[in-house]
């Protein structure tokens, strides 16, 4: 089995629509080959009339050769990840406003909208199953209308929600984790089938994410967004 690696989206204002992706954006696992390709451009100047003398040097410009393809499993997400802009979830780093660097919609009731994937990885060698998983924070996909920020009461309240979004996405990157690390006989099966129960556990995550926006209405109840604060720092250890 070669190394194989996806991507699951969410978006913590429209949950509706989450996918299993690789980075061609269709609906499969993609096993990911690497070619070395080396670069040289030669430039022969030459102007209006004759043309330049036989000894004349031509100019040469060497680009640099493409990154060295990944060497691990870790090495690879972290790859994807910089191509997509993403940070990866911290107990030490909380986001900020300044983190959602999108241009918000026109319209629409949402205030702000975190974008969040997962992004995993697996291999097998001598019958060792090694999986790998992160949940990133996307930048460029997560916005905040001005109207989030004119209240600083409401502004705080508005960015923990959102907060708890991404919390949630790292709960269920550890449930991943763990379930992949006690999945027997992992390398006996397909990468189909290993996609198809990946599958499964991130539509658990996207019906707990829509359940979390459903009963604190997007944070607008504070005694239940509060509950589910306390509920996913719990959680987050295990």
């Amino acid at each position: 089995m070669a190394d194989t690696r996806s991507i699951a989206e969410g978006n913590g204002a429209d949950r509706g629509r989450k996918l299993l992706r690789d980075r061609h954006f269709n609906t499969r696992a993609v096993t990911r080959r690497f070619s070395l390709l080396s670069f040289l451009l030669a430039f022969a100047g030459c102007g209006h009339g004759a043309p330049p003398p036989r000894s004349a040097t031509p100019t040469v410009v060497r680009r640099p050769p493409p990154p060295a393809p990944p060497s691990t499993l870790d090495d690879m997400l972290h790859q994807d990840m910089a191509a997509d802009s993403a940070f990866p979830w911290s107990a030490a780093r909380r986001l900020t406003w300044n983190d959602f660097h999108g241009r918000p919609p026109g319209s629409g009731p949402e205030v702000a909208k975190t974008a969040y994937a997962l992004f995993y990885a697996w291999k097998c060698r001598r019958e060792a199953f090694d999986f790998r998983v992160i949940a990133t924070f996307r930048p460029r996909q997560s916005w905040v209308k001005t109207v989030a920020l004119s209240d600083s009461v409401f502004s705080r309240s508005a960015l923990r929600h959102e907060q708890t979004h991404f919390d949630l996405a790292e709960v269920h990157a550890r449930r991943m984790r763990r379930y992949f690390a006690t999945l027997a006989g992992a390398c006996s099966k397909t990468d189909s089938e290993l996609t198809n129960l990946a599958g499964r556990l991130i539509q658990e995550e996207k019906a707990e994410q829509q359940r979390y926006d459903a009963e604190t209405n997007h944070g607008l109840r504070s005694a239940s967004q509060a509950a589910w604060n306390a509920e996913v720092a719990r959680r987050l250890p295990q």
